[in-house]
């Protein structure tokens, strides 16, 4: 015969354990936590992903032939031009007889990998020198804000043309866009270096990487788990700037070559593209806007440079979108609904 006392005993072994409210999340809870109410991040990245999915779509359809406008020069000689129809929804490019809405999918893939990789190329440089220089100090840290400073000093647009024209006439016409976005993100490495070098030294002094240092943490570890990781706040500000800046460069040539000698000016020999009729963003709205608006009426035409404009502001709010989400996700912060 079981007793009251035995009986209450083999309850409360018997009865499952009431889990405990110290019980730490895994990893897929803890993310999901940060991006729960997250919109920014969450709609720069749908945005993103159907950049992304146009051009692998534009890559895959036009193969060989994506570095080459498809030209039809019976719409080109339409007057008035062909503005937005059925089957030219986004209107067609006057003069040179170029469906807007063909190129500005074609140029897709070309305007990603370029200012994708430069930025991305800039960002992560700067990030490394700058956290490296806090963290190393001494003649490190003076080597890297005193050349940092002295580049700063000087106009990027101007810096970059000069590089850029020193080594164009080594190269053949289909490395300058590359060369162009290699030499555009060591110009932009330094607005990322200096204020993650001012960031990474606020880091240094946090109780976390000093309980670290005092662990016996190696200087690797430091820099690359606790440094970088929370220094990288600074250049989630100045991605969206750098983007917009190489796509007004790319746009700034093919624009004044309207107004300098067209394709054998001045202008248009200091353009980094390889070719004068090249799918890219910059130059559909250069020629748009050349094409499309008159001082006398500015509406004339307007679908040329309204769409092409259009795609690159959509670009630059997605990129500006993913960067403030991704910023507010590595603070670990989760956001006001």
């Amino acid at each position: 015969m079981i007793s009251p006392a035995d009986a209450v005993r083999r309850l409360d072994v018997d009865a499952p354990e009431e889990p405990s409210e110290w019980v730490q999340p895994d990893r897929f809870q803890r993310v999901r936590n940060r991006l729960r109410g997250n919109h920014q991040l969450v709609a720069g990245l749908l945005l993103l992903a159907v950049f992304v999915v146009i051009g692998v779509t534009a890559a895959l359809r036009f193969g060989a032939g994506l570095g080459t406008l498809l030209i039809d020069p019976t719409l080109g000689r339409l007057t008035p031009p062909l503005g937005p129809s059925y089957r030219h929804p986004f209107g067609v490019m006057a003069v040179l007889g170029i469906d807007i809405l063909s190129a500005l999918v074609q140029a897709t893939p070309i305007d990603l990998a370029l200012v994708g990789g430069s930025t991305i190329l800039a960002a992560l440089l700067g990030i490394f020198l700058g956290s490296y220089a806090a963290l190393a100090g001494g003649a490190v840290d003076a080597v890297v804000t005193g050349v940092s400073d002295l580049l700063v000093g000087v106009p990027p647009f101007f810096f970059v043309m000069v590089l850029f024209l020193g080594l164009q006439p080594f190269l053949y016409a289909a490395s300058w866009l590359p060369l162009f976005g290699f030499l555009f993100a060591l110009v932009l490495l330094p607005y990322h270096a200096r204020p993650v070098r001012a960031r990474a030294l606020e880091v240094t002094g946090e109780p976390y990487v000093e309980a670290a240092r005092a662990s016996g943490a190696s200087p690797v570890r430091l820099l690359f788990r606790h440094v970088m990781p929370n220094a990288t706040s600074p250049v989630l500000a100045q991605v969206p700037v750098d983007i917009y800046n190489f796509l007004f460069v790319l746009t700034a040539f093919p624009f004044l070559a309207c107004f300098g000698g067209g394709a054998n000016g001045f202008f248009a020999l200091l353009s980094p593209l390889p070719t004068q009729v090249y799918p890219e963003w910059g130059y559909l709205l250069a020629e748009g806007a050349c094409a499309g608006w008159s001082p006398l009426a500015s509406l004339n035409a307007w679908w040329m440079y309204a769409f092409p404009a259009a795609v690159v502001v959509a670009f630059g709010i997605a990129v500006a979108l993913a960067c403030d989400g991704l910023e507010t996700y590595l603070s670990g912060h989760r956001p006001a609904t």
